[in-house]
């Protein structure tokens, strides 16, 4: 089975992360390869991994209190 992975990054520490594309790979460990190895063209300060199914939008009104979030 393989999952889906976003892509996230900045070039300078203070910038702000942002999406640069995603990638598809069994497990995490290998995620984070064939992120560093497909989006290498960029000496990027910061570069991580998210399983696409794990982000969740925030809609901008704000969160009720005691109620799931899921």
């Amino acid at each position: 089975m393989t999952n889906k992975y976003d892509v996230l990054a900045r070039i300078n520490g203070g910038d702000e992360t942002i999406v640069i594309g995603n990638v598809t790979a069994p497990n995490d460990r290998l995620a984070k390869v064939y992120a560093h190895n497909t989006f290498d063209e960029e000496d990027w300060d910061y570069l991580a991994v998210v399983r696409h199914e794990a982000l969740k939008e925030v809609d901008g009104k704000p969160p009720v209190l005691g109620v799931s979030a899921e």
